[in-house]
């Protein structure tokens, strides 16, 4: 083998090992990007599903001065932000959820506690910043 096929030959397996770094730390960017993106799904759907959650869309759904003001149907957004924390029947509440609807946007704001034994909701702060515009209260 002459001196010419052996460094073409050390060049190639070379740009084959950067490669193989490549697709291995591209494979590891996708799996940490995978993850996290479990994550806030997850946490999303739990959200999504507590009682106070619903409960504030449902309000604000059914709330006239927040249809008079975002229009019909008022949808809520991607992620609520915040903080649950449940735990043996009691819990407290901090969190805000984007909503929108024809006319506008605006945000529910709720901040609440669930004494343990206690069958609802106490709620301190539970109403609809509009955009550009007044706090609508939700009642209880």
């Amino acid at each position: 083998m002459s001196a010419i096929e052996q460094t073409q030959t050390g060049k190639s397996s070379g740009g084959k090992i950067v490669a193989f770094i490549g697709c291995g730390c591209l494979t590891l960017i996708l799996v940490g990007v995978a993850v996290v993106g479990l994550i806030v799904w997850g946490a999303s759907k739990a959200m999504k599903s507590a009682e106070p959650y619903q409960a504030s869309i449902e309000a604000v759904q059914g709330n006239a001065a927040a249809a008079e003001a975002l229009g019909s149907p008022i949808e809520p957004g991607f992620m609520p932000s915040g903080s649950f924390n449940f735990n043996n029947g009691e819990g407290s509440v901090d969190f805000s959820i984007p909503v929108s609807g024809p006319k506008g946007k605006g945000t529910i704001r709720v901040v609440g506690n669930k004494a343990s034994g206690a069958s609802a909701w106490s709620y301190s702060t539970w109403e609809l910043q509009v955009e550009g515009g007044d706090s609508i209260p939700l009642g209880q």
